[in-house]
Order: C-alpha cells, then sequence, then structure tokens
C-alpha cells in the first residue's frame, strides 16, 4: 500500500506536562526568570484571569523580539514576544499538530482538555507518527518502522566509515602507500641499517625501526607534504562532523526543511571528496620525488578507503534502502 490507512493523534503522543504558565500580565524579565528558575525553554501564555492558552513564549523569541530588538525585557509584556498557535487536544490529528508548528517554524505546541492546559507536545515527537509516503515507493527493503531502522542503518554506516577511513589509517593500522625504506633514502635523507617496509599514514611514514612525519618530509621534500598534512586535518576533522550529521539529520527525519539536506550531504560528501584528494596528492609527491624505486599502493589502505566512503554514500541515501511494510495498523510505535 502506497499509503497509510490509520492516523494518530495527539493523544498517541507522550505529553509533555513539565511545562508552566505564565499569565499575558507578566513582563518578559518575569518569563526569563521564571524558564531559569524551572529549567524550562519554554511558557504557556494564558489569558490573566481565564487561563485560556493563546500562545507560547520561548528562550529564543526573547532574544528575538525583545534584545534583539532594543526592547526593555523589565517593561515589555509577555504578549509582545510570544508567538500565537492555537492549543491542540488530545483528540487532534498528529498532522495537524505538526503542520500547526511547521508553518509557524515552532517547536511546542499547547494541549488542552476542557479548554484546560495539559501539557504540550513537540514538533520531534510528531516526526515519528509522520507518515514516510516517500520511503514507501523507493525502498528497496520492506521494515516494520522505516525511521527507526533508517537510524540504525545510518548510525552503524557513520560509525564504520570514520573508524574504517580515519581511526584505523590514524592508529597506524593500514595506511596509503607503502616501500622499502632503503629506496627512500633520497626522500628521508638517511641511509637505513635494515631492510623493513615503511607505510604511509595520515601524518607520519613508519617503518620497523623507522618513524618521521610529514612535517620533517615538508621542510625536506617540498610543500606538497605541508599539503597531506593540511587535507589529513580536514579528514579528521569532516570525519567526526559527518558522523554526528548523519545520525543526527537521520534522527530528526525532518523531510520538510532544508536543516537534513545540508546536514546529511554537505560535510560526508566533503569528507569524500577530501579523501580522494589524500590519495591523489601522495601521487604527487611520489611522482616528484625522484625517487629510484616504485612506491606501491597499500591495497589493504585503498580498499578500507573505498568502503568508508560507500559507507558514507550509503548512509546520505538511507531513503532508498527501506521502506514501509504494508500499512500503519501493523507498524511499530515509538515508545
Amino acid at each position: 500500500m502506497d499509503l497509510y490507512t490509520k492516523e494518530y493523534f495527539v493523544k498517541d503522543l507522550v505529553i509533555d506536562d513539565q511545562y508552566d504558565i505564565i499569565t499575558t500580565k507578566a513582563t518578559v524579565e518575569d518569563a526569563a526568570k521564571k524558564m531559569k528558575q524551572l529549567g524550562i525553554p519554554d511558557l504557556v501564555v494564558v489569558e490573566e484571569g481565564t487561563e485560556q492558552v493563546i500562545g507560547v513564549i520561548g528562550d529564543f523569541d526573547i532574544v528575538q523580539n525583545t534584545i534583539a530588538e532594543g526592547l526593555d525585557p523589565k517593561s515589555t509584556n509577555v504578549t509582545s514576544a510570544m508567538y500565537k498557535i492555537s492549543p491542540v487536544s488530545l483528540d487532534t490529528p498528529v498532522t495537524e499538530a505538526f503542520t500547526r508548528m511547521r508553518d509557524l517554524q515552532v517547536n511546542v505546541v499547547p494541549v488542552v482538555e476542557n479548554n484546560k492546559l495539559i501539557g504540550v507536545c513537540s514538533i520531534q515527537d510528531c516526526w515519528s507518527f509522520i507518515p514516510d509516503k516517500e520511503g514507501d515507493k523507493v525502498g528497496l527493503f520492506p521494515v516494520a518502522n522505516t525511521r527507526y531502522v533508517q537510524f540504525l542503518f545510518t548510525a552503524v554506516c557513520s560509525i564504520l566509515a570514520i573508524v574504517l577511513g580515519v581511526f584505523l589509517p590514524f592508529g597506524g593500522i593500514y595506511g596509503f602507500f607503502t616501500a622499502n625504506q632503503t629506496d627512500l633514502i633520497s626522500l628521508f635523507g638517511i641511509v637505513f641499517m635494515f631492510d623493513g617496509k615503511v607505510t604511509f599514514h595520515l601524518f607520519e611514514a613508519r617503518g620497523a625501526d623507522y618513524f618521521v612525519t610529514f612535517l620533517d618530509l615538508f621542510s625536506r621534500s617540498g610543500a606538497v607534504w605541508l599539503a597531506i598534512i593540511i587535507f589529513s586535518v580536514l579528514i579528521m576533522i569532516f570525519g567526526i562532523i559527518s558522523l554526528f550529521s548523519l545520525i543526527y539529520s537521520s534522527y530528526i527525519g525532518n523531510k520538510y526543511t532544508t536543516t537534513e539536506f545540508l546536514l546529511r550531504n554537505i560535510f560526508p560528501i566533503l569528507f569524500i571528496i577530501f579523501m580522494v584528494i589524500e590519495w591523489i596528492l601522495f601521487g604527487i609527491a611520489f611522482a616528484i620525488s625522484n625517487l629510484t624505486t616504485i612506491v606501491s599502493l597499500d591495497s589493504l589502505g585503498l580498499t578500507m578507503s573505498i568502503i568508508s566512503m560507500l559507507l558514507v554514500l550509503a548512509a546520505i541515501n538511507h531513503d532508498y534502502f527501506f521502506r514501509q511494510k504494508g500499512s500503519t495498523e501493523n507498524r511499530e510505535v515509538p515508545d
């Protein structure tokens, strides 16, 4: 089935009842003090006397609508900084609650019962209950809960990619190129006492009885080694950023803004580009070094780099691997 047949309601969500209220007579300073005291980022604004919910004021609203506008928080009323949003009831469809928050670009909406506030629900709570209709059409493998499986798949792929492509080369398990150390006299500038293999890793070359950093090679053999150092640093930085951006974008699962696209694509793609450039720079470095021997590719390192890049691409395109199995009547609902 392409469309879901079961609809979820606000009562299916976990209602956060820890949010407090503030009346329309209060000032922005009063709201800020109450948020600090309670350790919460938002307060529901109610009409003085009637307790009717009229909106929400958050810490971001205070910054944007009061501080940034040069207004005095001691005299500015909360109604000048809050956002107006119609509350939902327990019987309101989740899609409607989500739409209200999405259209206003806010995080929470008040939930009322018999015109009394009982808590709030967040846009994050709603995401897991919004049907992923696109996944039904393009996914290869049917699963009971696409968002949960996609999150696990992305997390595993991202972690493996960074381990294989960054941490293991950094730790000296394998590298990029290898050569016999006695054949690298012109590059290293010393005569080796023993034969042995030298492997070029992210920041240094290691042999059985020799160790040299690329900074040393930069001072002796040219700027290309400085470029290798720079891209090694970029690989580490963007590898770690990509890990968190991929997992976070999969967690929020928001297909309605550009946030997920930026997080899920830009940093991971830059990580892949930097890895490719690193291999090219090594090739250039050896080509201009006038070595008397051929430096060999580290086959294990090359294989792991390719696998790492493929895992990143798989994490970016996780939507194409899984689709919803049947309708939401058989769907496992997240706790």
